[in-house]
């Protein structure tokens, strides 16, 4: 019989600790709290192993030219604005900090327009990605190594590359948000919806 502690298949590999990354001593799986979920702890030094969904932000940055897109290399399709939140940062400074340096332009936060759960079983692992919507305020289309940036009217843009789950969401919830408000409008003003 292996003492070696076994993970779900969620567990990214980074994670799969073996031995308690302060002290090196062997870890052990029990229960340490009231919630009675077995945990993995260091018997040496009580080190206990509490991982987290990483957290991440998509945006859809636009202005009255459109809205900024990303042209990955290799994928078919564009994506938005997005990124993983540093430790201690705020999600909404994320937001801001992902479309400067993905797209080249500066934006602030006018909405959120939801969030998503993601799975993973690579890195980052199961992820949270909180979707924002943000309203270009200066700056110049710049490329990063997301690949190329530029503005696109909404009634031009392509199509969203399949693996960009979060900015297929972000899409559809903006969309989702505008077709909501303007049957609000048109009703306001007396026309129809067909």
């Amino acid at each position: 019989m292996s003492s070696q502690l076994t993970y779900p298949e969620t567990v990214i590999a980074s994670l799969r600790f073996q031995f308690c990354p302060m002290c090196a001593a062997r870890l052990i799986r029990k229960v340490i709290f009231d919630d009675n979920l077995p945990r993995i702890t260091c018997p040496a030094c009580g080190w206990i192993q509490l991982s987290s969904n990483a957290v991440a932000v998509v945006v859809v940055a636009r202005n009255d030219q459109g809205i900024a897109a990303i042209f990955p290399p290799g994928e078919e399709g564009v994506g938005l604005p997005a990124g993983l939140v540093e430790y201690g940062e705020d999600p909404a400074e994320s937001a801001v900090r992902e479309v400067l340096e993905e797209t080249g332009f500066e934006a602030k936060i006018v909405d959120c327009l939801g969030w998503i759960f993601i799975n993973r079983t690579t890195w980052p692992g199961p992820m949270i990605q909180i979707l924002y919507e943000a309203q270009i305020t200066g700056g110049q289309a710049k490329g990063s190594d997301e690949g190329a940036a530029k503005l696109i009217p909404l009634d031009e843009f392509p199509p969203v590359a399949p693996d960009r789950t979060g900015s297929q969401k972000a899409m559809q919830a903006y969309l989702e948000k505008y077709k909501k408000v303007e049957t609000v409008q048109n009703k306001e003003i007396g026309f129809k919806n067909t």
